[in-house]
């Protein structure tokens, strides 16, 4: 196990753009995380104007995403296409996070009484949620109970900040809906690399080091360029008159930052932060 004690720490993945002296900030965020980074947030977010958020985040929200990829009656099972070691490979990297109901928002689908809690768990789930619901069971099991986008977005309520929202949620589920089905497998079929990855991940982040981010083993599912290259043109485009009036704080997963750096360099606006791989 790795990382159980969560400790605050410094923000490094945020990037300062400025333009016409009109100064905002990009920050790369991380979806799940083992340390929380609320007192870096809730500075920034004193001196912005506007919180731009990929998409919705409350409760409601994330039900639609589950719903979207839950049938009870679909006959199709992601265990069906993995071989009997991967499978207990992941069921013993999950089996105790089983054991707590309230550990992630579909966890209540877990039943101790059937002889793999996993498979019972993942049942009636498309491809893309049984991946999701697996990994991030998986990194709170671990201890990644922090999540960047969240925290931001909690501090700009508390705040009263105004809160955007590049995607609706729709878009956003159309999104998981297109990963790539190869990739997933892949994925899963590397569970006993996951600890190593899951490390490297915290150190390249700690550091605010995208090069390293970039380079890291495994094609992670949602790295691909379905959901990465062409939002971040999106993301961008939408943001364009928030960033108009300045003080802004923008929150989009690290990886677009790399394309949307280019975006911005391009419209002619200074960056200043950690270096962005060209």
């Amino acid at each position: 196990m790795f990382f159980i004690r969560s400790r605050k720490k410094e923000l490094k993945m945020i990037w300062e753009v400025e333009k016409d002296n009109r100064v905002s900030y990009l920050v790369g965020t991380a979806h799940f995380f083992p340390y929380s980074y609320k007192s870096s947030l809730r500075r920034y977010l004193k001196i912005a104007r506007t919180a731009i958020f990929e998409g919705p985040l409350d409760d409601d929200n994330m039900a639609k995403v589950v719903n979207a990829g839950f049938d009870s009656q679909n006959s199709y099972h992601l265990f069906d296409e993995l071989d009997k070691k991967t499978i207990d490979e992941i069921t013993n990297a999950l089996r105790p996070a089983c054991r707590d109901p309230n550990l992630f928002f579909i966890m209540d689908l877990c039943k101790l009484r059937i002889e793999n809690p996993v498979y019972d768990m993942i049942k009636g789930m498309t491809p893309w949620l049984a991946f999701f619901t697996i990994w991030s069971s998986y990194l709170k099991k671990n201890g990644w109970k922090y999540s960047v986008d969240l925290e931001g977005y909690t501090i700009a309520k508390q705040l009263g900040k105004n809160i955007v929202f590049l995607e609706t949620i729709e878009e956003q589920i159309k999104v998981l809906e297109r990963l790539p089905h190869e990739r997933i497998l892949e994925f899963l079929g590397n569970v006993d690399r996951w600890p190593i990855l899951a490390q490297a991940y915290v150190e390249c982040y700690l550091d605010g080091d995208l090069e390293k981010l970039r380079s890291m083993g495994l094609r992670f599912p949602s790295r691909h360029q379905s959901v990465i290259d062409h939002r971040d043109e999106i993301f961008y485009e939408r943001m364009q008159a928030y960033l108009n009036e300045g003080e802004v704080i923008a929150f989009v997963g690290a990886p677009h930052v790399r394309g949307m750096s280019k975006l911005f360099r391009k419209d002619g606006y200074q960056i200043k932060g950690p270096r962005i791989p060209s």
